[in-house]
Parts: structure tokens; sequence; C-alpha cells
């Protein structure tokens, strides 16, 4: 799963995360994967509902509450 772009989204709500989520993975070209910093708290809330919906998840902790995630199609 290549990354295309990094992102910081631990500002984000989880509400807004989501949102934001939806709208770049449906533009997003089967194969590609979206990277992005996110939270403890967001990774709960965000990483389960994509999972179970055809999609690659993956996370890793990169520091304290702060955890690199991918998505792909």
């Amino acid at each position: 799963m290549d990354a295309v772009k990094v992102n910081d989204f631990t500002e984000l709500t989880c509400t807004n995360l989501m949102i934001k989520l939806k709208i770049m993975l449906n533009r997003l070209p089967p194969g590609d994967a979206l990277a992005f910093f996110a939270t403890r708290e967001q990774v709960d809330n965000t990483c389960a509902p994509f999972s179970t919906n055809g999609y690659q998840v993956a996370w890793e902790e990169e520091a304290e509450n702060r955890y690199m995630v991918r998505i792909g199609k």
C-alpha cells in the first residue's frame, strides 16, 4: 500500500475526520492509499468502520497518542 500524502488530522473531531476520510476515499483510485496522523481516540472510532467495509487499514504508533494510519482500497 503506497501512501500518496501524509496529512495531520490529530486536531479534528472524530466526526469531522470520518467525513473527511469518506470524501478522500471516494476520490482515491483503486490500489492507492491514504496516510495520515491520528490520535488513539480517532483510530478507535474510525479504523474499525473502514476495515469492515473492504478497505485495508493499518496503523502504527509513532509517539504518545500519535499514530500513522494507512487506509487503502
